[in-house]
């Protein structure tokens, strides 16, 4: 790499005290050693080939960086840190400071960082910079790091660790891509990032140069609060149970209406100072909404909690107003509480637990993505999804490749799957007997072919999966009425986001049919961009990546076939992918249906939580990978608990009977 000498600038005094309350400068930075810099230009892929330039207090050199967006440049002495750093390859121009010899990264993030520090065009600052524009940036940095970080958290979907302008990273790892999803982002708005430097300099939202996003069809919804949920100030006691040693009709009850969504809030007398947020699950496609209790409601008044739940904005399967109405009623608890007459103290902790599609609001809420995107932005201590859509579109891909199946082994392998309304009655009555029943059974080879394909997609093979098809309804009431049915159509996102691409299709002990299973069957694919990360908040549908900041907890059923066990599977691979598998705590219950657990699972999945929360004793759980393991005829015995009370439906009291009475009985 050929470096040149240039003129020398003064360094003043003033500098040097910078430098010192800052910790730089040491280490032959200045004087007679100069300044060695070295480090990465990268936009996302590597700036190779591009031309640096350094100017420091004292001298300035140039460079080229390698193929590879490596550099390494040598200011001669007398010349001493700070330096601007400006890397240009074709239109794009990025810039960096150092404070000290070694590393310094020039990034869109640390371009940021100094239009922040500099208070506007880092182009022109490079071009004025002096030694007392040296200590004005310098002093300013610290923030400006902060501010450049949360900006692009914002528009990348995740926060750099650690410092952007030394951290070492190379191109492909897990910052990088931020970097490449700051792109698409820039890309899909049309702007480059020299657009944002103004507001970057003035210290505000660079989202609010970058033009409106896109809409969607389910925004533009007249949903709207049901009207005895829209007058309600309160809501009822529960009734006592034996045991209580708190009376349930002593609790704060507040029920109101906030930004559109219906909120309940109950507080007891000695409450413990921790709140529960409680996440529902899908409510339909119908405008009406309505406000909804918590799950395992006694058991936190009973233990002192505080708990709250919103009926969310819109219905429909939008996890995204799920998470911003959650947090927003988090945040306005306190708020609330003063208005209706009792003052509180913040929440010493806040947990989030949720069942369903509120079992994907929970996970997705805790994930290092939302805490980066999110508008309302609360940190919970821990999270319990349960039945939780913790594989998040995977889900969609799941369904539309059991539609598939069913197109195939239904007889009708050619009709596209937009038109299953015109085979359904068809392909209904040649794979299964009773359907819809309490008593579904496959109708001979085909009907035996699809239940295994279902099996296996689902899941695997595992205990309960027949007793969840033949008599648990999740299967006719969820997937099979969903068929043909995608996110377009529901409004939720302007692309269908189901895909069968990474769907391997098997029937046990057929390979012939398996092959043609894969090679035949009607294909989707989803558009890149169709749940991409989105300038205005969270995506579309929030994603779960497997990055949780907190401990998570999770509970599902073996027999459901709504929200499959495979979600858990998809959400483990996830965990150990990122190196977060210690994270997460996974429990399978023996319930033969969609989130049909007893109160005393949940109770005790939530006691363990706050039990590793609080004492870091990390609870134990299930494999729910490995195959041999979930196959075992007592898999889901150790945290199943089939005790019901009052509390608890009839149809999960019913259930459980029903599992009972057909043999499949724990040691």
């Amino acid at each position: 790499m050929k470096v040149r000498e240039a003129g020398l600038l003064a360094l003043g005094s003033v500098v040097a005290a910078v430098l010192v309350a800052c910790g730089g400068g040491g280490g032959g930075d200045a004087g007679a050693g100069g300044v060695s810099i070295n480090g990465l230009a990268a936009t996302g892929a590597a700036l190779g080939s591009a031309s640096v330039a350094v100017k420091c207090v004292g001298g300035t050199a140039t460079g080229t960086t390698n193929t590879d967006g490596t550099f390494t440049i040598q200011v001669a002495a007398p010349a001493a840190v700070p330096c601007l750093v400006q890397v240009s390859k074709g239109g794009t121009v990025l810039h960096s400071i150092a404070l000290a010899s070694g590393r310094i990264n020039v990034t869109p993030v640390t371009d940021l960082a100094v239009a922040r520090a500099v208070g506007g065009e880092p182009a022109a600052a490079y071009e004025g910079f002096d030694a007392a524009k040296a200590a004005a940036i310098t002093a300013r940095l610290a923030d400006a790091r902060t501010y450049a970080n949360e900006q692009v958290g914002r528009l990348s979907g995740g926060l750099l660790a650690g410092d952007p302008m030394t951290k070492p990273f190379a191109v492909g790892d897990a910052d990088d891509k931020l970097l490449d999803n700051l792109a698409a982002a820039l890309a899909a708005a049309g702007k480059g990032l020299s657009e944002l430097h103004a507001a970057a300099g003035a210290g505000t939202d660079v989202r609010a140069a970058l033009p409106p996003e896109e809409s969607r069809p389910h925004d533009t919804f007249a949903y709207a609060l049901n009207g005895t949920d829209a007058a309600a100030t309160t809501f009822a006691a529960m009734a006592a149970m034996g045991g209580d040693t708190v009376d349930m009709s002593t609790t704060s009850r507040w029920a109101g209406v906030l930004d559109g969504a219906g909120y309940r809030i109950e507080v007891p007398a000695a409450w413990n100072g921790e709140l529960v947020m409680y996440a529902h699950g899908y409510a339909g496609e119908g405008l009406a909404l309505a406000s909804v209790n918590s799950s395992i409601r006694r058991y936190l008044i009973q233990h002192g909690y505080a708990w709250a739940a919103s009926s969310y904005s819109k219905n429909s399967y939008d996890v995204r107003a799920g998470i911003e109405d959650t947090n927003k009623l988090a945040l306005k608890f306190i708020s609330i509480a003063a208005a209706r007459g009792r003052t509180l103290a913040a929440p010493t902790r806040n947990w989030i637990i949720g069942q369903s599609m509120g079992g994907h609001v929970a996970a997705a809420a805790v994930e290092a993505e939302t805490l980066a995107t999110v508008n309302n932005k609360v940190r919970y201590d821990g999270s319990m999804p349960m039945c939780g859509v913790v594989g998040d579109t995977k889900l969609f891909d799941t369904f539309v490749g059991l539609q598939a199946a069913a197109h195939f082994l239904g007889g009708s392998p050619t009709v596209p799957l937009n038109q299953w309304s015109v085979i359904k009655t068809q392909v209904t009555s040649t794979l299964f007997n009773n359907f819809p029943g309490t008593n579904v059974q496959p109708n001979g080879s085909a009907g035996a072919a699809y239940f295994s394909v279902l099996r296996n997609l689902t899941g695997g093979n595992r205990p309960l999966v027949d007793i969840g098809f033949s008599a648990g309804g999740s299967f006719a009431g969820g997937p099979y009425s969903l068929f043909g049915t995608t996110t377009v159509n529901t409004g939720l996102t302007t692309q269908p986001t189901g895909d069968t691409s990474q769907i391997v299709y098997k029937v046990d002990g057929n390979d012939t049919l398996s092959a043609q299973l894969n090679s035949t069957a009607p294909k989707a694919t989803e558009p890149a961009d169709a749940n991409r990360l989105r300038r205005d908040g969270l995506r579309w549908i929030p994603k779960v990546n497997g990055q949780p900041q907190v401990p998570v907890l999770t509970l599902h059923t073996l027999g459901d076939l709504f929200v499959p066990f495979s979600m858990e599977q998809v959400y483990r691979q996830r965990l150990e992918a990122n190196g977060n598998g210690g994270k997460v705590v996974q429990r399978a219950i023996r319930g033969a249906t969609h989130c049909d657990f007893t109160n005393a699972e949940m109770e005790k999945g939530f006691a363990d939580l706050v039990a590793w929360v609080k004492q870091g004793t990390k609870p134990a759980g299930d494999d729910v990978v490995t195959p041999s393991t979930v196959a075992d005829a007592h898999y889901g015995c150790t945290f199943t608990n089939n005790t019901t009370t009052a509390d608890d439906s009839t149809s999960t009291a019913n259930l459980r009977m029903a599992i009972l009475g057909a043999g499949r009985t724990c040691p």
